[in-house]
């Protein structure tokens, strides 16, 4: 009796773990390489997070991650084996080269150059603007206008 109850244990506990083999989403390292690529079904998420039921790329590409992965391929011969298949689309963080690399640097280029223009019309406006200069007086011209002006003053007293 005692025999049967731990062989009848056995084979559960290895049922148990055949069958968690068996879903992709319980081995780290699947779920770790899933995070990086992305689910091409257009949810724009990883296809380890991927929430559709029943998505046409997600459920199978979790399938073939796992048989690279139990067939012992590196890191980065599966995510190499991943862009051959699907192209650099599939990555998540795209590397940093070529057009790539374009992408990752505009935004703070464009961050730069609008900056630059906010400096330059910030000082524009505050730089007062140059008199236009008139024709120049004599001596006796700008005596006789301020006479006038004298006069119009003490006018304005009385």
């Amino acid at each position: 009796m005692r025999r049967l109850k731990s062989s009848v244990l056995v084979i559960v506990l290895a049922a148990l773990c055949a069958a968690q083999g068996m879903n992709p989403l319980t081995n780290e390292r699947v779920r770790r390489l899933g995070d990086q690529l992305q689910c091409l079904c257009g949810c724009g998420s990883s296809i380890t997070s991927c929430n559709m039921l029943q998505c046409h790329f997600a459920g199978p590409a979790r399938v073939k991650l796992l048989e690279m992965v139990n067939a012992g391929l590196s890191d980065q011969a599966i995510l190499d084996a991943f862009v051959k298949a699907y192209g650099p689309r599939i990555l998540l963080k795209p590397p940093a080269e070529g057009f790539n690399l374009l992408g990752w640097v505009m935004p703070f280029i464009g961050i730069l150059v609008g900056l630059a223009l906010v400096w330059y019309v910030i000082r524009r406006f505050r730089r007062p603007a140059a008199l236009a200069a008139g024709p120049e007086m004599d001596a006796a011209t700008l005596a006789r206008y301020q006479e006038r002006i004298e006069k119009d003053l003490e006018k304005l007293d009385s």
